[in-house]
């Protein structure tokens, strides 16, 4: 088995865990693709017989070291963008690899793309990640939690894969949910300078999620969504409205960059508040971008993307790790069929 491991916070995520994956399918890394499924599935994912009937094939987020192992605790939330991930890169592995050898990618993508769809709630304030009446993927399946979403998580050209090769009778509704998050990617970007806030409402607009936390920003978790539109534009829908956000995102930023990097990536929405310096993630995912835009400075962003610094030390995980998928689908090297 293998993990992905957070140097900043000395933790194993599932979003590290299924970007991973995700990276090592593309790559053709076949022995480190299954070590890493190996420990999600041994230690991240909650079994078919779980108690926590709502979250049946779901991913603990996060663990932590326990002596000379790692502990994800018994009743750990869901974070849904990893069970997405997780989905998404099994099925690519099916489509790579096959599913007639030691591990069948096909039925374990099926196992979580069904239970994306089709696990009920449970009286304990647990929930499914889709939400039942708005259609869309929520921020975490519990509590007050459910009730509000995160732009980034919003995957349509994943759900459209999921609809190739999941479940015939879930095809249409991975359909009409790749639409509703499309409509969604829209509904909450700012009108003028197209940023998204890390939480939002059902209805598009900025909520903290917990009083003064500062997610009703443009910060990390909303640094990947201008990627996912693009790559949604690219594989699947050529919608002109994900052309339209990505290139308001490249007007706005072209008065934020240097000769080889963003220079402030954390903002209010409406472009005010610049701090953060540079990042060589938002510097992947803008490039990423260009594969929808027709923007005159598209091609500085992946100037940009192949001369940014690379991170070291404490913080290169998640910096590190939205790169290389921004290099990718850049590079032309992030498909979703062999």
């Amino acid at each position: 088995m293998a993990f992905i491991w957070a140097a900043d916070t000395n933790d194993i995520r599932s979003e590290g865990q299924s970007y991973g994956m995700t990276i090592a399918v593309q790559m053709d890394l076949k022995t480190q693709f299954d070590k890493l499924w190996r420990f999600a599935k041994a230690k991240m994912q909650y079994p078919a017989n779980t108690p926590y009937t709502a979250w049946k094939y779901y991913f603990k987020w996060q663990g932590f070291p326990s002596g000379n192992d790692w502990d994800f605790g018994a009743s750990t939330v869901p974070a849904p963008d990893g069970d997405e991930y997780f989905a998404a890169a099994l099925y690519m592995a099916d489509q790579r690899w096959g599913s007639d050898g030691e591990i069948n990618y096909k039925q374990e993508a099926d196992n979580i793309a069904s239970a994306l769809l089709h696990n009920n709630p449970t009286g304990d304030g647990r929930y499914p990640i889709f939400h039942a009446t708005h259609r869309m993927v929520v921020f975490v399946p519990y509590g007050n939690s459910n009730e509000f979403s995160d732009p980034s998580y919003h995957l349509p050209a994943f759900y459209e894969m999921f609809a190739l090769y999941g479940p015939p009778a879930d095809a249409q509704t991975w359909r009409e949910l790749a639409e509703v998050s499309r409509d969604y990617l829209v509904a909450s970007a700012h009108s003028s300078t197209g940023l998204h806030p890390d939480y939002a409402t059902f209805g598009g607009a900025p909520t903290t999620g917990s009083p003064g936390d500062g997610h009703d920003g443009f910060r990390y978790d909303a640094w990947r969504v201008v990627m996912n539109m693009g790559m949604d534009y690219a594989w699947f829908s050529a919608d002109s409205r994900m052309k339209a956000q990505v290139e308001k995102y490249h007007a706005f930023f072209a008065n934020h960059m240097a000769s080889d990097n963003v220079t402030n990536a954390l903002f209010r929405v409406d472009g005010s508040g610049a701090s953060g310096g540079g990042s060589t993630a938002l510097t992947a995912t803008l490039a990423a971008g260009a594969m929808a835009s027709d923007a005159t400075n598209r091609a500085t962003y992946v100037d940009m993307l192949w001369n940014v610094p690379q991170q070291q030390g404490q913080y290169r995980y998640y910096q590190q790790a939205v790169y290389l998928l921004g290099l990718l689908n850049v590079a032309g090297k992030f498909h979703y069929a062999w």
